[in-house]
């Protein structure tokens, strides 16, 4: 197994990393900036029509300084109104009109539109003008449309109308120098915020790449955890749950590697007598010696059972952790019952197998499964290594449970041994694989108990072997 990731695969993911960033970053951004330009665009134009507007607002005051009533007409100095408005004018045409109140035409150009009456301005530069758009000569154009009072007119003429008309070509102009220079600055401000997003987001994602390099030059074996430096406080959870990963996965590599090392091991030598016992009773000519060696090769190959079943109970034991969670369990409740699944079998033994509480309730957090693993096997070891008639008696108390038996017992120099994996402390000539304590001893440092052995017991002999929690 390989924890080397592909170069290509490296840059595939850091370049896919990078432009979501560079999305989620550029493109609110973009319409963000887009959003302002447009406001900004808006609020410009409108600061440019109103200075237009003011300009257009004085042509037709000019106009109205140079009327004046003459022999009961309306005269007009021309070359005075015509001088001011050709040299100050901005580039656009200029019409004018003048009306009475009531809408008869007076001077100018007959055809120009009136502004329509609105209750507002769109700008009052004055109490008595209003602008407004319209079309003249099939071209749009501004209007600004005053009311002047004539002082020397009678009563029926004194107030007349002005509007001055102008084409929008310099307003356009102005309004598209406005845009082009709007959107210059927000695209320059979008570049600058890009170079800056792209070289805030390289550096990012370095300590990314650090972590990538110390992942890559990693042995296959080497599941230790991986502390990349400068990391951001982002990136902590995300490496601390792959460096949790990695531990787990190494106990696991660590668990399959183990049990298939005592498999090959362990199961070699009775598969090597079984084979051997097999192939002399094939050959052997007596009736008695051949059946001789037929029950030899059924007890080997009960031995490899045992053996087999004991060492994938083991490697489930190990694998515990990461399957079950713990809960609460009565081992007074759990004690019978795996007492009476063992009734039967102790009965064909010859044995005497009892059970004997002395309180009502005895809880502990765990595994129900795995600590009715732990007390069968305490159970089913001492029906294995004690003679025919053995009295066992599972035993339970105030948080611990204890299987005691009045077999042989255990030899003081093996007491410190007998939970090790693969260590027989029974007698020459008596089978047996070795895990069975082991695998009480697991289960038990994986509950937090603690497990002790004493033998003999009560001066005599025997075993009594306890699983006690604090």
């Amino acid at each position: 197994m390989s924890l080397h990731p592909t170069p290509t695969g490296q840059a595939q993911a850091v370049a896919s990393l990078r432009r979501r960033l560079l999305s989620w970053i550029l493109w609110p951004l973009m319409g963000l900036i887009g959003v302002n330009a447009w406001v900004g665009y808006g609020n410009a134009v409108q600061a440019a029509n109103e200075a237009y507007d003011r300009s257009l607002y004085l042509a037709a005051r000019t106009l109205a300084e140079e009327l004046e009533w003459r022999d009961g007409r309306l005269q007009l100095d021309v070359l005075r109104a015509a001088g001011y408005l050709f040299e100050n004018h901005t580039g656009s045409r200029l019409f004018y009109k003048v009306t009475s109140v009531g809408g008869a035409w007076l001077a100018g150009d007959a055809a120009l539109p009136s502004a329509p009456v609105r209750e507002k301005s769109a700008v009052k530069y004055f109490a008595l003008v209003q602008f407004d758009d319209g079309v003249y000569l099939n071209q749009p154009v501004r209007l600004a449309e005053l009311t002047h009072v004539m002082e020397d007119a009678g009563p029926a003429d004194a107030l007349i109308k002005i509007t001055v008309a102008e084409t929008m070509e310099a307003r356009q102009q102005l309004i598209q120098h406005i845009l082009w220079d709007t959107l210059g600055s927000q695209g320059l401000l979008l570049l600058a915020a890009a170079l800056l997003v792209v070289w805030g987001v390289q550096r990012g994602i370095r300590p990314l790449e650090a972590f990538r390099q110390q992942l890559a030059h990693k042995a296959d074996d080497d599941f230790s955890p991986i502390q990349p430096p400068d990391l951001p406080r982002e990136l902590r959870p995300l490496i601390e749950t792959l460096n949790s990963y990695l531990e787990r996965l190494g106990r696991l590599i660590d668990i399959r590697k183990r049990f298939l090392d005592n498999a090959a091991h362990q199961l070699r030598t009775p598969l090597t007598a079984l084979k051997t016992q097999l192939a002399l009773a094939q050959r052997n000519a007596e009736p008695e010696q051949a059946q001789a060696l037929l029950s030899a090769a059924r007890q080997t190959t009960d031995d490899a059972v045992r053996l087999t079943e004991q060492l994938l109970a083991m490697t489930r034991v190990e694998h515990a952790r990461e399957m079950h969670s713990p809960h609460t369990v009565d081992l007074v409740d759990l004690a019978r019952r795996v007492t009476q699944e063992h009734l039967l079998r102790a009965h064909q033994a010859g044995d005497d197998l009892g059970l004997e509480v002395q309180v009502a309730r005895s809880e502990v957090q765990g595994v129900a499964l795995l600590l009715h693993e732990a007390l069968s096997n305490l159970i089913d070891n001492a029906m294995h290594h004690g003679p025919v008639g053995t009295h066992i008696t599972v035993r339970v108390g105030a948080s611990w449970v204890e299987v005691e038996d009045d077999g042989p017992g255990i030899a003081p120099e093996h007491q410190a041994h007998v939970f090790e994996r693969f260590y027989r402390a029974a007698p020459a000539g008596l089978s047996g694989s070795g895990l069975g304590l082991a695998i009480v001893k697991e289960i038990a440092s994986q509950h937090g108990a603690e497990v002790s052995v004493r033998s003999p017991v009560h001066g005599g002999c025997g075993t009594a072997i306890r699983l006690s929690w604090t």
